[in-house]
Order: structure tokens, then C-alpha cells, then sequence
């Protein structure tokens, strides 16, 4: 039976992937009944792949996900569909079928209807980023869905256009009110008049997500049934207040770029489960009582106000936040109960936490102390995923944070950020799920223990910068055997021999950045790299290694560079910074077989390149980048002559520039 369905294929990848979807969902013994009854004439060609594409739709579970199947034909071919705005059309369609139960949300059954038309190939996933998902429909599978479509009927029944008002306008506007009382979903490219807009008042959904105008019409406020507006990549920075009026709002996806402010009676959008929106600024004033918006889901960020009905505690009763959430101004609460309120424990759905105080010198005078209780309240459920601190400037962390591994055990991700005062961190021994850890700015450290990440197994990546009084981090890398990258630079007193070692035991390394380091020796030669651990990265490289991406940082009077680093010949990219004495690049770089992209910043005594010889041996070099070096720039143009010209070593480099 398998030889006879891979025939019937045809050798044609789409609908041996139809096929295998449509025979997942049956069993053993129906697959006969299907090829015999279903598709007995069927042949290889297109029609006979249509033929298989609308017995795996005829056999879709529910007509509810037939008609959301059916929907997606508004979008136009070869469109990345983002899984989470399908499910707010199909819910604001009124297409998903709700549990009889009342156990689901319409999310979750909207995902449950993802996941079965992935099953039956109708979707392909095409990218993933954290917890958002992109989904595809190969061009015939979306010439089935637009023949399954109401749309594409006589035309009083249309629900769902896709008009663009950017040429031809009278005659399309004519069609819209011809359409005014049977359209449900309108998607717009170009402007939309107020008189026009007021004349769609069965609209439930209406994409501006083009719309060049800067402002909103204000007969929005008439169309009552809408459930999902979406501004985004639009122009539209002012929204009126009749916006507040729409009470069966469900989404609302504004442009961060233009928006400015949102109208002062948000919190009459009671229904609204969704509102994308995000800014960077931090005196942004959030709209009064959003506790009244006990529905939302998704709200990317929160500043805390000083005046009542801006205040922390209205996050408490927002229980159902979920996806990643900011909050900013934490040094507007002064205590651990008002930290509480936010009841950030019992907010399960919240994969991704960003937790925010002011910056320094916006605080002078403030009691520092406060910090360490109000994040000892803001202690998350323990199905969190990624946690980040920022400018918290108390000097011990609180007791919740001291056990990460028990209370916060699917913590992945973890980063610190400008925490000045702190002089140690958390212990993250045994912490079996942490993937990436980032320490910035945290200029109060002075030494990170070798065991702090003792059987961190799972360990992706690790970033330390910017501590600027960190002398001692002499991590034994062993304990770390998943790591992929390894960032530590900008500690200036950092000394090699503190550093970590073990790079024997990272076969899976790939990217390393280190440097600049302190040591008792002189600073004008390659002495702060003499003690760092080249055996451990050179016995691995010469093995099995991986390492494709190096970055090393020196001083302004180096005169030579480590000469270990020509034993990495699995290099790819390699940037080098501040070596300021060197005048000549050695002959080795030649073994760089591999290299694609060299990049050399603050080259400042730089006169020559490595020999022709090695220069053309670099036969996979795409980019060549040079910043900071005067006396090279003026020997490496085409006019350049004589022996010390360098033009002939480069001319054949595809990107070349070189700048003083």
C-alpha cells in the first residue's frame, strides 16, 4: 500500500505532504477506502494535487475550522501569516467553535485549529521566534482556500475584501458601500474617509495597517461590532476618544512609531483581550484604571504613575496577562505589599518578565533599600521563562531569587542590567534549565565564583561586559559543557589567569569575544593574553571543532597580536580591536582557509597587510573592513603604486573599506 501511495504522488513533494497529513488523522484500515473510493483516478498533475487538497479539506474535522481554513484566502500569496493575529480574525470573525465545556479559551481552541491544518499540510511553519509562530499556504493550497471562500461568490454575499484604495478610488468606494451591509472584514491599503467608514457599521474587523493619514476618523466610534482594529505600520499618531466606545473591542495593534498616546478612555474597551503597542519611553503616562480591562491578555508594557489609578496595583486584577510583559518606574513603589498588588504570582501565562527602575540620576535622594522589598513582592509564578533585571540598586537580592532552580525551575533566560550596588549575584548551581545568562553594567562586582554556575548543563550562552571592578571570574567551563557562546569583554581589571578555563570541554562552542584584560605585566605586548587558556581552545579546534565567530579586544599599544589565534583555523569571522602598535598583520593569517569577513578596528600604527602570498590564499574572504588606520587607507587604493602599495593583495576582495 505504501508503494501504491507513493505513486499516486507522483514524485510531487506537495501532495506527498497533503497525503501524509490527510492519512495521519485515520487509520490503517481507511487508507484503502481512501485510495480507492477518494482517489482512484486520481493522476500526478495539478488538478490531481487539487484533487488531494480538497479531500484533505472535505476531511477536516469541524466546519468551524473549514471556514477559518476558507478566511485565510484574504491574505494575499506567499503571505507569512503570524499565528496569533489569525486566531484574533478567526475569533473576531465569530469562526471558532466554542468549548461546550467552557474549559478553553478562544485562543486555545483557535491554536487547537492551528495545529490540525498543520497536521493536514494545508499550513507549512515557515519561522518560529519565542512563543510567536509564522504559517504559509503553498499557492494551490491557496487557490483551494479562495474556491472555499464565500468571497469569492456572488458578490452580495462577500464578508471578507481586500481593497486597495490607492488607485481607482471612486469606484472601489462605490463597491464598499455596495457592500456596507454584508461586509464583515475589511482590509484597507490606502485611506478610509470618515463618511465612508461610518457606512460599514457591520464591520467586525477593519485593517488600516497602510493607512498614510495621521489621523484616526472619528466616526470609528460607530461601528460598534468591531472587534479587531489594526494600525500598525500605518501613519495614524492620533487616536480619538470615540475609539473608547468600541465595547466589543477585542484587539487593538497600534504603530509604536507614530502613536504618542492612547485616548484617555481605555479602560471602557472592556471586552479588549489584545492591545499591541510599545514605547520606549518611560514617562509615558499609562491610561487611568486599566484594572477595568479584566480581559487583557497581551500588554507589552506597564509604567508605574504616582497618582491613584496609575499605580502598580493595577496589574492585579489582570490575571490573564500572558506573553511578555514590561514594568517600568519600579521606583515609584515603596514597599513590598504594594509590589504585591500586582500579584505577579498568580499570573501563570507570563513567559517573559522585564522588571525596571529608573535610571540613577533620575533617583538622587531616593532610599535604595526600597528596591531589594519591592522586588522581594514582585515575585513571579514559577512557570516563568525568561527574567530581566534592570537598574535595581539594591544591594542584596531577596530571598526568592536565592534558589532560582526551586522557584522559578523553567527559567531559560536571565539577565542583569546597570544593577550597580550588587557585589555578588545569585547562585545558579544546579539550575539545569537555564539557556542564557547576561550580565551588563554591573559595575559593583568585583568577582564572579568559579562555581557559580556549577552543573549548569544546559548553558547556551553567557554574556559578562561593562564591570567595570570585576577582577576574578575563574569559571570552570566544565561544568558548562552546551555552551554555544561566550561573551566577556569590557572588564577592564579582569585578569587572564581569573578567567575561565576549560575549553577543551565546549565542543559546541561557536562564537567567543573576549577582552580587554588587566595584568601586572606590560601592557605593550601580548602579555594580558599570555595566561588565557589557547591550549583548551586550540586542542578542541584541532579535533572537532566548531568555532567560527572570534572577536578579541587589546590595547592601544599592543604590538603584537596572540599568536595562538592562527591555530583557530576554523574561523569564519574574525574582528580584532585596539591593537595600536601593531604595523604589520603576520603571514600566518593565511591558515584562515575558512575566513569570509575580517574586520579591524583601531589599527592606529598599521602600515601592512599579511604578504600577497597569505592574502591570496584566503580564498573564502568576502569582507574586508578596516577603521582607524590613516597609514594603511593611503596605500590601499587603485592609484597606490610602488612597493609598499597593498592594492594588489585586496583588489579582488568583493567589500572592501578601509577608513582612517
Amino acid at each position: 500500500m505504501k508503494k501504491e501511495i507513493i505513486k499516486k504522488c507522483g514524485g510531487l513533494p506537495l501532495a506527498a505532504s497533503v497525503m501524509g497529513g490527510l492519512l495521519r488523522m485515520k487509520r490503517k484500515e481507511e487508507w484503502q477506502l481512501v485510495l480507492k473510493n477518494k482517489l482512484s483516478n486520481f493522476s500526478g498533475d495539478e488538478d490531481g494535487v487539487m484533487e488531494i487538497l480538497k479531500l484533505s479539506f472535505d476531511c477536516l474535522p469541524s466546519p468551524s475550522i473549514k471556514k477559518c481554513f476558507a478566511y485565510c484566502s484574504i491574505f494575499p500569496k506567499d503571505t507569512m501569516m503570524k499565528g496569533d493575529i489569525l486566531i484574533e480574525l478567526w475569533m473576531a470573525e465569530g469562526l471558532l467553535q466554542a468549548d461546550v465545556n467552557n474549559q478553553m479559551m478562544m485562543e486555545e481552541i483557535g491554536m487547537n485549529c492551528l495545529r490540525i491544518l498543520l497536521q493536514s499540510s494545508l499550513f507549512a511553519e515557515t519561522k518560529s521566534y519565542q512563543e510567536t509562530r509564522y504559517y504559509k499556504m503553498h499557492d494551490l493550497v491557496h487557490d483551494l482556500a479562495e474556491s472555499m471562500s464565500k468571497s469569492t461568490k456572488v458578490i452580495n454575499n462577500i464578508r471578507y475584501l481586500a481593497v486597495d484604495l490607492s488607485g481607482g478610488r471612486e469606484e472601489k468606494e462605490k463597491l464598499l458601500e455596495s457592500l456596507s451591509t454584508s461586509l464583515r472584514t475589511l482590509f484597507v491599503k490606502g485611506d478610509l474617509s470618515g463618511d465612508m467608514l461610518m457606512k460599514l457599521k457591520n464591520l467586525y474587523v477593519l485593517n488600516l495597517s497602510h493607512a498614510t493619514t495621521q489621523e484616526l476618523p472619528i466616526t470609528i466610534g460607530k461601528l460598534t461590532h468591531l472587534r479587531y482594529v489594526n494600525l500598525s505600520s500605518s501613519r495614524i499618531c492620533i487616536l480619538p476618544d470615540s475609539l473608547c466606545k468600541l465595547y466589543n473591542l477585542q484587539t487593538l495593534a497600534l504603530d509604536s512609531m507614530y502613536v504618542k498616546d492612547l485616548p484617555k478612555g481605555m479602560c471602557n474597551l472592556i471586552s479588549l483581550r489584545h492591545l499591541y503597542f510599545y514605547t520606549f519611553d518611560e514617562k509615558f503616562q499609562m491610561p487611568l484604571e486599566m484594572r477595568r480591562l479584566s480581559c487583557l491578555q497581551t500588554l507589552e508594557f506597564f509604567n508605574v504613575g504616582r497618582e491613584k489609578g496609575r499605580q502598580i496595583e493595577e496589574l492585579g486584577c489582570l490575571k490573564n496577562l500572558k506573553g511578555s510583559l514590561s514594568i517600568r518606574n519600579l521606583q515609584l513603589v515603596k514597599d513590598r505589599k504594594a509590589a504585591e498588588e500586582a500579584n505577579l504570582f498568580g499570573k501563570a501565562n507570563l513567559f517573559r518578565l522585564i522588571l525596571v527602575w529608573a535610571l540613577a540620576w533620575d533617583r538622587e535622594g531616593d532610599n535604595y533599600n526600597y528596591d531589594k522589598d519591592v522586588l522581594d513582592g514582585l515575585k513571579p509564578h514559577p512557570n516563568l521563562e525568561e527574567l530581566v533585571i534592570q537598574r535595581f540598586m539594591g544591594d542584596q537580592f531577596p530571598r526568592w531569587s536565592m534558589d532560582l532552580p526551586i522557584t522559578l525551575p523553567k527559567l531559560a533566560r536571565l539577565e542583569f542590567y546597570y544593577c550597580h550596588r550588587c557585589r555578588e549575584l545569585l547562585p545558579l548551581q544546579n539550575f539545569t534549565f537555564l539557556k542564557e545568562l547576561v550580565i551588563w553594567f554591573c559595575r559593583g562586582l568585583t568577582s564572579l565564583p568559579s562555581d557559580m554556575l556549577q552543573s549548569c548543563i544546559s548553558l547556551q550562552k553567557l554574556q559578562v561586559a561593562y564591570c567595570d571592578k570585576l577582577i576574578s571570574f575563574p569559571l570552570d567551563l566544565q561544568q558548562t559543557p552546551s555552551l554555544l557562546e561566550l561573551e566577556l569583554y569590557a572588564c577592564p581589571k579582569l585578569k587572564t589567569s581569573m578567567m575561565p578555563k576549560g575549553f577543551g570541554f565546549l565542543p559546541s562552542l561557536n562564537r567567543l569575544e573576549i577582552g580587554p584584560f588587566s595584568d601586572d605585566d606590560d601592557h605593550e605586548n601580548s602579555s594580558i593574553y599570555n595566561e588565557f587558556d589557547w591550549s583548551g581552545l586550540i586542542s578542541f579546534s584541532s579535533l572537532s571543532s566548531i568555532l567560527c565567530d572570534l572577536e578579541l579586544f587589546g590595547l592601544p599599544h599592543m604590538e603584537f597580536l596572540p599568536h595562538q589565534i592562527q591555530y583557530l583555523t576554523t574561523l569564519t569571522s574574525l574582528r580584532l580591536h585596539d591593537f595600536g602598535g601593531i604595523k604589520a598583520l603576520p603571514d600566518w593569517f593565511g591558515n584562515f582557509a575558512a575566513l569570509e569577513y575580517l574586520c579591524l578596528f583601531g589599527f592606529k600604527e598599521l602600515r601592512h597587510l599579511p604578504s600577497e602570498d597569505a592574502m591570496r590564499s584566503l580564498t573564502k574572504l568576502k569582507v574586508l573592513l578596516v577603521y582607524g588606520s590613516p597609514l594603511l587607507k593611503e596605500k590601499c587604493t587603485p592609484e597606490s603604486s610602488g612597493l609598499d602599495s597593498q592594492w594588489s593583495k585586496i583588489s579582488h576582495i568583493q567589500l572592501l573599506l578601509i577608513s582612517d
